[in-house]
């Protein structure tokens, strides 16, 4: 049976309204969430510390790690395997090289710095230092060491940490951490050496940062995606209330590229990188910054979130997504699920593919050697269900679902419990299916194991129920509950109603249980919903929690920042909700990706889809803009500007997007 006619009529005469001004609307969540999925994790190094990783242009993934050495290894499938490791720079008698950064340039050439660092008892032949080696084949051969900087020879007037970054110019720029202009304190600045044969030679240092009775450390460089501001992230330990560490954030115009005075503790270009002011005692140190093809951007620090000590040597690897200008930073996982009798330390983020995030960290414990671990993390800005009919039967398996595996949602890797969901509808329904581990199955208390899913079909952005949310909770022992929001008159507050069974017993739910994980899904009608048809184009949003029942407690798997509550569901914390394709100009058997890329030679390829084109840009695999232009059709050429790989990202006329990867022949 169909919801009743007059809470049918009630639910569409409401969703007409504009919520009054008694409504506790909020803006709508604006940032990517990254899922990180436990089944990519793996060893890339049994030892070692500061692994970076890029994705070269012929779509290889490369890393360089401190490990005896600097040395490097490549992926061909995307991370599953890795070659043997290769020392591309040894140890000097008394001297370890530490620390490597990499890079490869718009014409293919791959840049790995380095710092060496002398062992005690110094001497004056034997300095602090910044180098690089260079290859111009792929990483087949490399280049002797090349010279950028020396300091001092004493560990207290050294300099750290280089990392690279290659403008649109030509010019290349290694950022470092610098404490040989300061013998007399122990003060540290971040300075900038240039070149202008692809790293061949180097100028002299300038300044970009430096707070004074401070230090200034570990930078790491990015341009905006609009080509507009270098963005360097630092670790700064001289913010008022302070004791430790803090990610910051320096910038500059790239008209003026650190050509005035450096930025300085109280100048307007330097800000903590957090959208909400973490709490006192809070640590974020040996920060990295990356772009996303999105545009947002993504940081990580070592810090103590979630730990009771500030102890580095307990601290765990953060991960925040931050907007286009590297600003307002939220979002916060841990992709490393460990304990706090562990550490990962010393952690990079690489931007891979169209937009997977790999996350570097080197895991180990206190006074012991580290290995260096990478897991995959997928941002998802919004929750997307593909047009398609399922079979509901309770399992995924067999069906087309909008993500493979039906992996569109991932939940659980912070305790190894794996939960996995996905979307799907057609003209009738709204699918939806999940697949959880859990090996103590509850089923017989007031408050059994389950999963929660959220609407808000009305995109309300309230912090109470309101006309237009429902909540669905597929409970274990097999039966369906549903309640629906209902504002209250003259109230800010609305509230949750329960549905009477008959209202929804046109949901279809399937069950499969085993004594290790469980998989259920629904088709839930669109008239349930106070619908007539699939809302197509419509922005709503949407939520989902597992609840796990322990022997004395009960555990709630939900997504990071949607601080769903009993009472406060807090919609506009949810991931927009969107349905593709359908009825809105895409033939229903479209696959989710209708771009089409042809290489028609000279360095010039040519994009086609049946939906017209509203902007393409083309990026590095680093995330640097090559290119852009607005297209107002169905098919456009892309010059690829002289490098062979990269993410061609199309903006549609709908305000949808597609990023894919472009490999051309060198």
């Amino acid at each position: 049976m169909k919801i009743s006619t007059k809470k049918a009529l009630l639910i569409g005469l409401c969703s007409l309204l504009t919520i009054g001004a008694s409504a506790a609307r909020k803006d709508a969540y604006d940032r990517s969430r990254i899922f990180w999925d436990t089944d990519t994790k793996k060893t890339l190094f049994s030892s070692g510390n500061y692994a970076r990783m890029i994705q070269l242009q012929d779509g290889r993934l490369m890393v360089a790690a401190e490990n005896g050495g600097i040395k490097v290894i490549y992926s061909s499938d995307g991370g599953k395997s890795w070659t043997p490791s290769e020392l591309i720079a040894s140890n000097p008698a008394n001297v370890a090289e530490c620390v490597p950064d990499l890079l490869q340039l718009a014409d293919g050439t791959i840049i790995v710095g380095y710092n060496p660092r002398p062992h005690s008892p110094y001497s004056e032949d034997r300095r602090f230092g910044i180098r690089c080696r260079r290859s111009t084949d792929n990483g087949a051969t490399w280049s002797d060491e090349i010279f950028i900087f020396d300091a001092r020879h004493i560990f207290n007037d050294g300099c750290w940490e280089p990392s690279f970054l290659e403008l649109p110019s030509g010019e290349l720029q290694c950022y470092f951490a610098n404490e040989n202009d300061f013998t007399t304190t122990g003060e540290q600045c971040i300075s900038m050496c240039r070149s202008f044969d692809k790293g061949l030679t180097w100028g002299a240092p300038v300044r970009v940062c430096y707070r004074q009775w401070s230090r200034d450390g570990m930078p790491v460089p990015i341009l905006t995606p609009d080509g507009k501001e270098i963005v360097v992230i630092i670790e700064d330990n001289g913010w008022p209330g302070s004791s430790g560490f803090i990610a910051t954030t320096v910038r500059c115009p790239i008209e003026e590229n650190w050509t005035g005075v450096p930025v300085d503790g109280g100048s307007t270009r330097r800000s903590k990188i957090f959208a909400v002011a973490p709490p006192a005692g809070h640590a974020a140190g040996a920060p990295y910054l990356r772009v996303l093809p999105s545009g947002e951007t993504v940081a990580s620090y070592q810090g103590n979130d979630n730990r009771s000590t500030t102890d580095m040597e307990r601290m765990n690897m953060s991960v925040l997504v931050g907007d286009e200008q590297a600003r307002n930073f939220k979002g916060l996982t841990q992709p490393f699920n460990i304990s706090e009798e562990y550490h990962s330390l010393w952690n990079s983020v690489a931007v891979v593919d169209t937009g997977t995030v790999v996350a570097l960290g080197s895991i180990g414990q206190p006074n012991s050697g580290n290995r260096i671990d990478m897991i995959k993390g997928y941002p998802r800005k919004n929750i997307i269900a593909n047009y398609g009919t399922p079979v509901i039967d309770g399992t995924a398996a067999g069906d087309t679902w909008t993500y493979p595996k039906a992996y569109q949602i991932i939940l659980g890797h912070e305790n190894n419990t794996r939960r996995t969901f996905d979307f799907l509808y057609d003209s009738e329904y709204l699918y939806f299916t999940a697949r959880c581990i859990d090996r103590d199955i509850t089923t017989d208390k007031t408050d059994n194991d389950g999963v929660f899913l959220y609407l808000d079909t009305e995109n309300a952005c309230d912090v109470y129920p309101r006309n237009g949310m429902f909540q669905f909770f597929f409970d274990l022992n097999g039966t369906v509950t549903m309640k629906h929001g209902e504002d209250l008159e003259g109230y800010e507050a609305g509230k949750w109603i329960a549905n009477d069974a008959a209202d929804f017993d046109g949901v279809k739910f399937e069950l499969k249980k085993s004594t290790v994980y469980y998989e259920l899904e629904a088709a839930i009608p669109w008239s349930v919903l106070g619908m007539g048809k699939a809302p197509e184009g419509k922005l709503m949003r949407a939520d989902v929690k597992v609840r796990n029942r322990r022997a004395s407690t009960v555990e709630y798997a939900t997504i990071v920042d949607t601080e769903t509550a009993t009472s406060k569901p807090n919609s506009w914390a949810w991931m927009g909700f969107l349905l593709r394709n359908g009825d809105s100009g895409v033939a229903k058997t479209t696959a989710a990706k209708s771009l089409r890329i042809a290489t028609i030679g000279n360095g010039v390829v040519k994009l086609s889809s049946e939906r017209t084109i509203g902007e393409v840009a083309l990026y590095t695999f680093d995330g640097r803009m090559v290119s852009g232009k607005r297209v107002g059709g169905t098919e456009c050429t892309v010059g690829t500007e002289g490098i062979a790989g990269g993410i061609v990202r199309v903006t549609y006329a709908d305000g949808t997007s597609e990023s894919r990867k472009i490999l051309l022949p060198r």
